[in-house]
Parts: C-alpha cells; structure tokens; sequence
C-alpha cells in the first residue's frame, strides 16, 4: 500500500490465538481531513463580500417586480371604484387608495390634498363626479390590504437598496466612484462575481445585459447593440442618440480599469482619475460636430470594379460575292 495512504490511515492491531497479529487497516482519517479542507474553502468562499452584494442586488430586483406585479392588480381592482385615478408613483396611489371614501367627501379631499399637494384639484374634482361604483366597506378592505403590502414593499426595497450601495462601496470603491454603486452592483451580480467581472474585456462589459440583442444581431445580421445595463448611466441615458455609442464605450474601458483594480489592486483607489477621465472624454464627444451622412450615389457600370464590356454584336452572315469562273489557258 502507498506511503500516503499509509500516513492517513489508521493502523488497529488485534490479537488472535498464539503469538501471531493481525493488522486492520482504516480509512476514515483521509477522507475527514479532505472533507474539513473543503469546508474550509467554502467557508472562506461565502467570507467575500461581492457574494453577499450579489444575493443582495438579486432581492431587490425580485422585491421590485413583486411590487409591480401587485400594484397593476391594484390598479385593475381598484379601478371598479375610481376609475379616474392614474397615478404612476405607487405610494401616492396607494396612500389614496388607503385615505379615499365616498361617503365622507370632505376627509377625502383633505387627504388628497395632503398626498398631492398642488396637484389635488383634478383628482378631487374626477372624486366627485367619478364613475366608479359605490362599494361597501368590506369590499374596499382586499384593495386597502394589497395597498400596505406594496408600502411594506415600497420601505423593503429602499432599506435593501441603501444596503447595497453601502457593500458596493466597500466591494468595489472605484468602480463605484465611476459609475455609482448601482450599476457597479448590477454588473457584478449579472456576472456572479468581481474577479469574473475583472477578467473580462471593456468590449464585453459594455453590452452585459443585452445578451438577446447581440446573439439576435450575430445570427439575423440584425444591428448590434451599443450598450446593456451600463444604459443606466446618466451620462448614458441622458445624451443624444447619435452619441451613446462612443460615451457607453468610454464608460465601458474606464469601468473595466476599475473592476480590474477593485479585484487585483489591493486597496489601491483610482476612482477619482478616472471618472476626470470619463468626463472628459464625454465632454468631448458631446462637443463633435455631427458629420453629414454621405449621400449614395450608384456609380455607372463602366465605373465598377471588374467592369468587363459586352462582345460586340456579330453581324448577320453575309453572302459573299460570287467568284467568277475563269478557264484554264
């Protein structure tokens, strides 16, 4: 048996009849040691902070779209007894919806007016000649509840996305002094990881995010996207069209520096240089004067590449003169 086996293993001597012995082999001691090594190293694995900013950003993400989906069930539900309200801020509307009653006009209006400030004298004047069917108050309390479940939500989501700007900025402090500890967020939890984010190229960071619309360009030759979740940037966002290619791809080489330096630099910060940088750069391109689009203009087929001109037309045969017989002298 191998010496290293041997090592690990644990020798138990049983005396049988005479002088003789008996050696029995174990090997549990091998395999425990192995399996203690490996919790070790996930232990220390589930240590790294950019894993807790990971599960993090992926709740929030999930409390926002549980939110949305129950506020347009409240807006479909809701609907039956005001129809009028519109309301795109979901804490307004669920407020009124908490703070609304027919039946006493003059609490509501106070309430719309606390809720909505300059804006209330449409809202109370759609209240008082609303449409809406007048419903009991066992009826109105379903909608009341979903209203406080999206509130709770609502507080849910705001105290997460404080959580995570905080271990953004502890994770990664120079990709978040570039682009804000939220897009620095949601580019390390859609890769599962700084060191995975620092390893890949400014050219991939720019459209992670927009996976569908760059394997629909690659097989449909459709165009190619020009940026993903970087869009999220007000730089981005906020430019002419014509300009958020070459900013979202500026944006892309900085951020790809500073996931490279948050991974490998050893506490090394450099956010603020580059972010300088970025501006600068911005700057620039918003200050480009469009260049006029060339206007296309078919050239004529002698002028092509590889022109080959048409043979001529052979004529019709011709009947060639008769020769004239002339005798043998």
């Amino acid at each position: 048996m191998p010496e290293s086996i041997l090592k690990d293993a644990s020798v138990i001597r049983l005396q049988s009849q005479g002088d003789s012995h008996k050696e029995v082999i174990l090997m549990p001691t091998r395999r425990e040691r192995i399996l203690d090594e490996m919790k070790a190293k996930l232990k220390q694995s589930y240590l790294s902070r950019d894993l807790l900013l990971v599960f993090c950003d992926n709740a929030v993400k999930d409390v926002e779209k549980n939110a949305n989906i129950l506020f347009e069930r409240l807006n479909e539900w809701y609907s039956v007894y005001f129809p009028e309200l519109k309301l795109e801020d979901r804490a307004k509307y669920c407020n009124l919806v908490l703070q609304l009653d027919k039946e006493n006009m003059v609490e509501s209006k106070k309430a719309i007016q606390s809720v909505m400030g300059e804006k209330a004298a449409p809202i109370i004047n759609a209240l008082e000649n609303s449409s809406g069917a007048d419903l009991q108050p066992k009826d109105l309390e379903g909608m009341k509840l979903i209203a406080q479940q999206i509130l709770m939500l609502e507080e849910t989501e705001e105290q997460l996305n404080k959580y995570v700007d905080t271990v953004s900025r502890e994770v990664c402090p120079n990709m978040a002094e570039v682009a804000g500890p939220k897009v620095a967020a949601m580019l390390i939890a859609h890769v599962g990881g700084l060191e995975k984010l620092a390893k890949l190229p400014a050219s991939t960071l720019q459209v992670l995010g927009a996976e569908k619309a760059l394997f629909k360009h690659l097989r449909k030759h459709t165009k190619p996207p020009k940026h993903g979740i970087i869009f999220q940037h007000s730089q981005i966002h906020s430019s002419p069209k014509d300009k958020r290619g070459k900013i979202a791809r500026a944006l892309a080489g900085k951020l790809s520096i500073a996931a490279k330096v948050d991974a490998y630099g050893k506490g090394k910060f450099v956010g603020k240089e580059l972010r300088a940088q970025f501006e600068k750069r911005v700057q620039d391109i918003l200050a480009e004067k469009e260049k006029p689009k060339p206007v296309y203009r078919p050239k004529a087929p002698s002028q092509q590449p590889g022109f080959k001109p048409n043979p001529a037309p052979s004529q019709p045969n011709q009947q060639k003169p008769a020769q004239q017989f002339q005798p043998k002298r």
